[in-house]
């Protein structure tokens, strides 16, 4: 018996029986170290950094994974990129899935999308590579700052997608986010980059000098730079608790009288693409009965402004915005316009007869058409609307459209017969921000729908309005996200919402159809939110902050800066690559 069992043991181990336990070992270890493998694990983890997972934790080990990829002697090849392009794509397939479940045609958004943006991490791979052996760049520095080029990138090119960026796994730790008023959500992922570097930098040290995995990554360290390596992070760290605590204990020096009494309604209207009109009607009897809910539980003392999410006060019925000094559109019968005009007034009068005593303003989702003489525009708008003037109530248009969603590329330009009749969206974009002053004083912005993704367009509109004087004491987000049916697509656009308050240190109320509305305050800190699909308010009374950061001065102009020296510096080695390297002899040739 134990001799039959030395034999087995001694055929397992034979060379002549093929691939063995430790040979099938050897070549998980190589696959796992190959620059896909790499990658595939970095996308595992970096998927698990974000919802629904939300595991912070996670971010900085995808990024080593990544890192050891640069820091590779030799370059992955042609087809090494390809694989990492495609385990990219997975990652965003699956942190993207929510998208698909708007409509069918939106499987095909979803994928189309996916693979662009995951162009975006060969490319990351790439440029580090050529900083860091090229140019002899340090390690964190090169990793860092293609990291942060390749996400400036990707918010401002086709019309832009921020959202997914590496700052938003920190979300769960508010303690990381002070950076942002700084250098916006890119300073915090290039935070995030720089010290999952410089960890690997030090770890990949301990390893080479101990030859554990020396065959499969080699890159030596002398013991100084791991000593280098290693206080660098300490100081990054206590630098950034430093910041985090001084923000805080600025923050709790500021005064506590809040800006004003806010009520973010949150209903279920039902959204689905050429739904029947009784959906409409039905969403808007629930926001009507949910307000009055919402009325009676502040009691007598009133709230300042009540909120409705984007598009949910409409009804199927646009505000007509039209210059009655102008002659009447050909187009549009005035009989049809005094209709609407007239609905409107009854629709402004219902919801305020809801508060008796001192009607508030109100911020309402609501679709906007304004005739002139030169022609008809159409938009997707938010109402601010006082009760007791509805003749002059005021709308800010949405200004960043979402392509494919809200308009079609040249459709306004070519518009063939076939086309025409497919009621296709055909948005107009807005003209400018917006400011209104509530009636204790304070001063409010507006944005819709998905513009709080792009961190410059929400910079821009309280850059513009402090320019004219109009300051916003805080910003409010319209959007209604049933399209999503509660997918974690909800979930990563209150991290973007959560990254702007930081940046703009400005109270960020978000008013959503079917969730999540939230109220978070200047630090990040999510005060009270309500979940999908729950129907509900929010009695929001935020705080004014007054915290300076240098993004409300110069945005990402610095960042832009680094993207620059990401991308010059690879452009001169590709040129380099292409003239050069192809005229030189290659050793075969020497020899002859």
């Amino acid at each position: 018996m134990n001799r039959a069992r030395r034999d087995k043991s001694v055929a397992r181990t034979t060379p002549d029986s093929g691939l063995n336990r430790s040979s099938w070992k050897e070549a998980w270890v190589r696959a796992a170290c190959s620059p896909w493998g790499l990658a595939l694990f970095g996308a595992a983890l970096y998927w698990l950094s974000l919802p629904p997972a939300k595991q912070p934790w996670a971010a900085y080990v995808a990024c080593g994974l990544w890192v050891a990829i640069i820091a590779r002697d030799t370059a992955p090849t042609r087809g090494e990129y390809w694989r990492i392009w495609w385990v990219s794509t997975a990652m965003w397939l699956a942190l993207l899935q929510g998208i698909r479940l708007a409509s069918w045609p939106l499987y095909f958004g979803w994928v189309a999308l996916s693979l662009y943006a995951a162009v975006y991490l060969p490319l990351f791979i790439g440029m580090a590579r050529s900083l860091h052996h090229g140019f002899r760049f340090p390690l964190p520095i090169a990793a860092a700052v293609a990291w942060v080029g390749c996400e400036l990138l990707r918010a401002y090119f086709a019309t832009g997608f921020a959202a997914c960026m590496l700052a938003h796994s920190q979300v769960p730790w508010p303690w990381m986010l002070p950076i942002a008023s700084h250098l916006g959500s890119y300073g915090v992922s290039l935070l995030v980059m720089f010290l999952s570097a410089l960890a690997w930098e030090w770890l990949d040290w301990v390893f080479w000098k101990r030859k554990i995995l020396a065959r499969h990554v080699s890159v030596a360290f002398l013991s100084r730079q791991s000593t280098f390596t290693l206080l660098a992070a300490v100081v990054v760290i206590a630098s950034v608790l430093s910041l985090s605590w001084h923000d805080r204990w600025i923050a709790e020096q500021s005064p506590i009288k809040p800006l004003a009494r806010i009520l973010l309604i949150q209903e279920d209207m039902p959204t689905v693409f050429d739904g029947p009109p009784e959906n409409y009607l039905l969403g808007w009897n629930r926001y009507e009965r949910q307000t009055s809910l919402a009325a009676e539980a502040v009691g007598e003392n009133g709230v300042d402004l009540v909120v409705w999410p984007e598009s949910t006060f409409s009804r199927l019925v646009p505000w007509i915005d039209r210059d009655r000094q102008a002659a009447s559109q050909p187009d549009v019968a005035p009989d049809r316009i005094r209709e609407i005009e007239e609905w409107m007034d009854v629709k402004a009068k219902r919801i305020s007869s809801i508060f008796r005593n001192k009607p508030p303003l109100f911020l309402l989702g609501q679709d906007v058409v304004r005739l002139t003489d030169s022609g008809t525009r159409q938009f997707n708008a938010a109402l601010w609307l006082d009760s007791e003037h509805v003749e002059e109530a005021e709308y800010y248009a949405k200004r960043h459209l979402v392509m494919f969603g809200e308009y079609i590329p040249f459709l306004a330009t070519f518009t063939p017969q076939w086309l025409s009749g497919l009621g296709l969206p055909n948005l107009d974009a807005g003209d400018g921000p917006k400011a209104w002053r509530l009636r204790g004083g304070a001063t409010v912005s507006c944005s819709i729908c998905f513009e709080d993704v792009l961190p410059h367009v929400i910079h821009s509109h309280v850059r513009g309005l402090t320019d004219l004087g109009k300051s916003p004491d805080m910003l409010v987000n319209l959007t209604n996200d049933a399209w999503f049916r509660g997918s974690s697509i909800l979930d990563h656009h209150l991290n973007n919402a959560i990254l702007v308050a930081v940046e703009n240190r400005r109270p960020m109320l978000v008013a959503a159809n079917t969730g999540i509305s939230a109220w978070i305050d200047g630090n990040g800190r999510v005060i009270r939110a309500l979940p999908y699909p729950e129907a509900g308010f929010i009695l929001a009374e935020p705080i004014p902050d007054g915290r300076w950061g240098w993004w409300q001065s110069v945005g990402d102009w610095p960042v832009r800066f680094l993207t620059v020296l990401c991308f010059l510096p690879t452009s001169l080695w590709l040129a380099k690559w292409f003239f050069w390297k192809r005229a030189l002899p290659g050793p075969t040739e020497i020899k002859q």
